[in-house]
């Protein structure tokens, strides 16, 4: 299945299309550009920059653009892609992050979106199975999604896994947008999340906890303090009030945090926090804790953390598509995009070479799904 010759080898008509506005609008959101310092780039004045963003760009206009956005020039020939709503989106770190930053990452949140889309046009993953609990109880919806996802007692296995089996699509922002930290979106019914890989794996978790604390209690409306929501439900998905009790124990000091850590899979941070708010610690052994915890190196970082989750979902489909001799640059041409870019947004799974291992263990094999390819099938 080659998509580089469909991509590239268009009619005459088509290379004089004009581009679409969507797509020089998130190629230089995607880039953190504004419109004039495009334009000054470009050599035109902020006012065409507006007119390409409102009207479209002419087709002649493309190479120049490509260039000064660094995205191969096919990407301006492809279809319109709707914009996704910055009020729609929850961020992870809104009020620490421009309105720049947040535009670049939902930016390039649009092009995975558009991806995963070119994907599911070949394989078939699992349905969406997330409720929508809008604005009930933190605590409450997190105990609902434990037991609805199975997992109503002990500690929440890979996150991204579990999350994929109930159709939730988790991609990774490129470093350009991982200011963010993470972010979550329903776009066309189906959930979404982005996550950076340059926090520790124990934050990452963490943050699809909480994106998914967001799409569970925040899809239909927002009001309330949502952040702080979503970190409740975070911590109550993976940390329960009643594995603290029967795991942990009380007043417990800073080593017991860090033995304790790896079976949550959460920082020690989050812990030692989760057990004050729990009532399993006391003040002052929580604020003795922290400055331990900090002397420790576990404020900066986490020393001897666990291993990073990466998605299931996307390792059998770019291990599936090498097996038809689809490569990653063939998947990139089909989209206008350069390989490093669908590395970025895929855990850096599409240029791994690791052979693949469908069906997780105890588990059947995964079945064959649309044009010959497999159907993707997680835990």
């Amino acid at each position: 299945m080659r998509e580089t010759a469909m991509s590239r080898s268009g009619s005459g008509a088509a290379e004089s299309q004009p581009i679409d506005p969507s797509r020089v609008t998130i190629a230089r959101q995607r880039r953190g550009l504004t419109m004039t310092s495009l334009a000054r780039t470009l050599g035109v004045t902020p006012r065409t920059v507006s007119t390409y963003e409102r009207e479209g760009a002419p087709a002649k206009a493309g190479e120049a653009l490509a260039d000064a956005l660094d995205v191969p020039s096919d990407f301006f020939r492809r279809p319109a892609l709707d914009l996704v709503d910055d009020e729609r989106v929850a961020f992870r770190a809104r009020r620490r992050t421009s309105a720049g930053q947040r535009a670049a990452a939902t930016a390039a949140g649009r092009i995975g979106i558009e991806l995963y889309a070119w994907l599911l046009e070949r394989f078939t993953v699992p349905d969406v199975d997330l409720p929508e609990l809008d604005h009930d109880d933190p605590v409450r919806a997190a105990s609902a999604l434990r037991g609805r996802w199975g997992r109503p007692t002990g500690p929440v296995p890979n996150l991204v896994h579990l999350a994929e089996a109930h159709g939730v699509r988790v991609l990774t922002l490129p470093a350009g947008a991982a200011e963010v930290d993470a972010f979550s979106v329903w776009h066309d019914g189906a959930p979404y999340v982005f996550l950076t890989v340059s926090k520790t794996p124990e934050r990452a978790r963490f943050d699809l906890a909480h994106e998914l604390g967001h799409l569970v209690l925040h899809s239909r409306s927002g009001g309330g303090d949502l952040e702080r929501e979503a970190d409740q439900f975070a911590a109550a998905l993976l940390m329960p009030v009643e594995e603290l009790r029967t795991r942990v124990g009380r007043e417990v000091a800073a080593p017991q945090v860090v033995r304790s850590k790896a079976y949550f899979g959460v920082s020690a941070m989050a812990l030692n926090r989760s057990l004050h708010a729990a009532g399993r610690m006391s003040d002052w052994t929580y604020r003795q804790n922290c400055v331990r915890l900090t002397q420790m190196g576990y404020r900066a970082g986490e020393p001897a953390g666990i291993a990073r989750e990466r998605s299931k979902v996307l390792r059998i489909v770019f291990d599936a598509l090498r097996e038809t001799g689809t490569t990653t640059r063939d998947v990139a041409d089909a989209l206008g995009l350069r390989p490093g870019d669908v590395h970025d947004l895929t855990f850096g799974l599409a240029m791994t070479t690791v052979a693949p291992s469908l069906a997780p263990e105890g588990q059947p094999s995964p079945q064959v799904g649309r044009q010959g390819l497999r159907l993707v099938g997680t835990t």
